[in-house]
């Protein structure tokens, strides 16, 4: 088969979720399979000439139109590569100050490109129930196990971890008073992993004396930093993701607890932070809610109330068979189904079929001429 030769086009200069498991390790597979991969910044040149295939992921500043457009006109296959819904983020989300941004290129790239690929069935609906027919294929989100290190063990006390950003905050909320009730019942550690790269209390400094603009997460933080004043917890500030990986296993969790509201921006996103505990060695329990309903085990999911939480969180911390029970279960499934080595074809299959998009869109337009 012929070689592909691939040009991944980010905006981003620092190693986030979305280029490292959607672009990098990608890249990476896809060369060793033979093929010619790379990535750059958006602001490098393209190199037209050396690529066939463009992938744009994620959100750009300003209009692509004339660089798509310019891309068509040369005979190349553009590629729109998306994990994220950007039509549904909310007001609240601290991404809404890119909205904008994020929309127009997505808009266009969504128009322009001959293929979509994303990371979620749910997405997929969500582009096509938007903007109709569209050619979009699912490739869901994998890891690279190698450049996880499964965590020590042998905590002398149960340990509940949270990971995530600032856009989590009001999810954490939601079951911060469970953690302060099992504190008081049993001898458990709790962790909050991210949030911010600064520690809790200079960010509470910033959100209350010094942040000029008002968001919900902020007001939403000063809740939960009054909360956390009953309770004993560590906090890991947030770091790059290539550190991350390595940070996640470091932290030893025994339990990862994974609360998400049910909104529209959430529902199509993906179980990424499912895998990587799973990746590391400990047990996920999450919400009731897309996407986790779509790959979790019922055993593994809890609704958003107070009693249900208590009730799931409280068997895995008292109860260790059924703790090592839950995340054999759940290692077996994310190894088989969520491994890159095993999907890397998929991608290579994805983006043949992709060329041939672009083939029979050249072939209708040369019949309607003719």
């Amino acid at each position: 088969m012929k070689k592909l030769r691939i040009l991944f086009v980010n905006n981003t200069k620092t190693a986030n979720p979305s280029y490292v498991v959607r672009n990098q390790i990608v890249a990476e597979k896809l060369n060793e399979m033979g093929h010619e991969v790379d990535c750059r910044i958006s602001g490098s040149s393209l190199d037209v000439d050396d690529y066939d295939i463009f992938v744009f992921n994620r959100f750009y500043e300003g209009t692509l139109m004339p660089t798509l457009a310019a891309l068509r006109e040369m005979g190349k296959t553009i590629v729109y590569e998306t994990d994220d819904y950007y039509e549904a983020i909310s007001d609240n989300n601290p991404f809404h100050k890119i909205k904008s941004s994020a929309v127009l290129s997505s808009r266009e790239l969504i128009r322009f490109a001959h293929g979509i690929t994303v990371s979620t069935h749910q997405l997929k609906e969500e582009i096509q129930m938007r903007y109709g027919k569209r050619n979009v294929l699912v490739v869901p989100n994998c890891l690279d196990f190698a450049e996880y290190k499964k965590r020590k063990g042998g905590n002398k006390k149960v340990k509940i971890g949270w990971q995530g950003s600032n856009i989590h905050i009001s999810d954490l909320l939601m079951v911060i008073d469970v953690i302060e009730k099992l504190q008081k019942e049993h001898d458990i550690e709790f962790v909050i992993f991210g949030i911010d790269d600064k520690p809790l209390e200079d960010m509470n400094k910033f959100v209350t004396e010094e942040m000029k603009e008002k968001w919900k997460w902020s007001e939403d933080f000063k809740i939960l930093y009054k909360k956390l004043k009953k309770i004993k917890y560590t906090h890991i500030p947030s770091v790059s993701y290539d550190e991350f990986r390595g940070k996640l296993s470091e932290a030893n969790f025994d339990i990862g607890i994974i609360p998400l509201e049910d909104t529209w921006f959430g529902r199509s996103k993906s179980c990424l932070k499912f895998y990587e505990y799973a990746a590391v060695g400990t047990v996920s329990l999450a919400s009731k809610v897309l996407p986790y309903t779509a790959e979790m085990n019922e055993k593994d999911l809890v609704k958003n109330r107070f009693d249900k939480w208590y009730a799931k969180l409280k068997r895995l911390v008292v109860d260790e068979e059924y703790r090592k029970e839950r995340l054999k279960e759940q290692e077996k499934w994310v190894k088989r189904h969520r491994d890159i080595e095993k999907m890397k074809s998929i991608w290579e299959d994805v983006y043949r079929i992709i060329i041939n998009f672009k083939k029979n869109e050249k072939s209708i337009i040369s019949a309607k001429r003719n």
